[in-house]
């Protein structure tokens, strides 16, 4: 009923309510974007990364392997004293 008595206040509140939430959309676009350019920005970096990577294991193929035995026994320690104390 307050409605039928005074359909100005509800109008106002009604363009309000759309102008809040325009506001709301553009932000998530905004952010939306952002994410977008800051995951490429990623992939970019990654790409380079990768492209490093595979250039020393070119060069240096013994020492590739031997870090990676050496990553790889880190790793497999770690995991083996976190399974040790999950059991005690």
């Amino acid at each position: 009923m307050a409605n039928k008595k005074n359909p100005l206040k509800t109008s106002g509140l009604r363009q309000r309510t759309h102008k809040s939430v325009d506001k709301i959309l553009d932000k998530a676009a905004d952010i939306g974007e952002r994410g977008k350019e800051a995951m490429d920005g990623l992939k970019e970096k990654a790409a380079a990364a990768k492209e490093n990577v595979d250039g020393y294991i070119r060069k240096n193929p013994e020492k590739s392997v031997l870090i990676a035995v050496g990553v790889g026994a880190v790793v497999g320690a770690l995991l083996a004293a976190a399974m040790m104390r999950r059991k005690n």
